[in-house]
């Protein structure tokens, strides 16, 4: 009688059936709002923390690479790019840029700090944010992955290069010349053209993984043919 008592008064409280076929709506409290921000919680360490590695790995083995005078060179921008990508945006997408900062920190404490460091790491926030806004609900969409990654690279380097110009009394055409090739190398050789192969063959996959549905998915499923009557 006391469970019957209840499954009314739970049904009278907590949904509102809004007419014949409609969806209910249910009334969440605050206690069920904080159990599911807690649960979200795990997700967004596990998204950060695989960024931070993969990132620091790829930066380890680029190494091998010879930078171009001066402080020109090859980041794998398309790993936190695929990544902001395809996961919801928000606060996956602050997660992962905190983690490419992260690798890129670890990365800096192997081999040394230098004078561009502490403001590229707020460069990386800063870019991999905006590559998100940019690519919003359209994952598959070439054109918006080619701007986001030239765009993340450009604020990027735009920071390292100020804190040459700034910190290193370098001069204007030193710094033009950081902005400009690590904008090529860190957006386009390593950022767009990986970048736009690799999407297609990870989207729906990876995310799911996360515990994420895949970005924009709606706008890809194809509508189901009318069953017939």
């Amino acid at each position: 009688m006391a469970e019957t008592a209840f499954a009314g008064y739970f049904l009278k409280n907590k949904a509102m059936l809004i007419g014949p076929g409609s969806p209910v709506t249910v009334t969440v409290g605050k206690s069920e709002v904080g159990a599911m921000e807690n649960a979200d919680t795990p997700r967004l360490t596990i998204v950060m923390v695989l960024c931070t590695v993969i990132f620091f790995l790829a930066l380890t083995l680029l190494e091998a690479i010879p930078e171009i005078p001066v402080d020109i060179d090859f980041k794998p921008f398309f790993i936190p790019l695929a990544f902001v990508a395809l996961v919801p945006l928000g606060k996956p997408t602050i997660a992962i840029a905190f983690g490419a900062m992260l690798g890129e920190f670890l990365r800096d404490m192997l081999e040394g700090y230098e004078i561009d460091d502490p403001p590229g790491a707020i460069g990386y926030v800063v870019a991999f944010i905006a590559a998100g806004y940019i690519i919003r609900n359209r994952p598959l969409s070439k054109w918006r992955l080619v701007l986001a990654s030239i765009v993340s690279g450009a604020i990027q380097a735009m920071f390292e290069a100020a804190a040459f110009l700034y910190f290193g009394k370098e001069t204007w055409k030193v710094a033009l010349w950081m902005l400009t090739g690590n904008t090529v190398t860190h957006g386009i050789l390593m950022g767009a053209i990986p970048l736009v192969l690799i999407i297609p063959r990870l989207y729906g996959r990876v995310e799911r993984y996360l515990g994420y549905a895949p970005r924009g998915m709606e706008r890809h499923e194809r509508p189901s043919s009318p069953q017939p009557t």
